[in-house]
């Protein structure tokens, strides 16, 4: 897969929009030939950050934010992008930060001068049945 397989959705800090990337997500990872069960931990975990970014800039912010899809060989990354900081102080404990780590295989997150990145990827199981 290459950088121009990547997508990008820009999304309004609305919830109404998360199914957009919901569907976004499981799009990209059926095409990758993920697994249902990968396929639905993706589209939960692209949820739950969503949510959770949504819930801490709701009145805040009017700026969307930014999921990219890079899709690669055998393990999709998405990258939300915030054009807003958020306070990370108590992130480790948030529910839904707990429900990605459980459901996906990596998660970082980066916190500078006014922009607030949350990278995930999930690797694909090619020995799964």
């Amino acid at each position: 897969m290459s950088n121009a397989e990547s997508v990008e959705l820009t999304l309004p800090i609305n919830a109404a929009y998360i199914s957009a990337a919901r569907l976004t997500a499981s799009s990209i990872a059926n095409r990758l030939g993920f697994g249902i069960e990968e396929v639905e931990d993706i589209k939960t975990a692209v949820s739950e950050a969503c949510t959770f970014i949504i819930e801490r800039l709701s009145g805040q912010s009017q700026h969307p934010f930014k999921l990219m899809f890079r899709p690669q060989k055998n393990s999709v990354n998405i990258v939300f992008d915030v054009n807003s900081n958020i306070d990370t102080d108590l992130i480790d404990n948030e529910t839904s930060i707990l429900m990605i780590k459980a459901l996906m295989d990596e998660i970082t997150f980066e916190n500078e001068k006014n922009n607030f990145v949350i990278k995930i990827t999930k690797n694909h199981n090619v020995n799964q049945f």
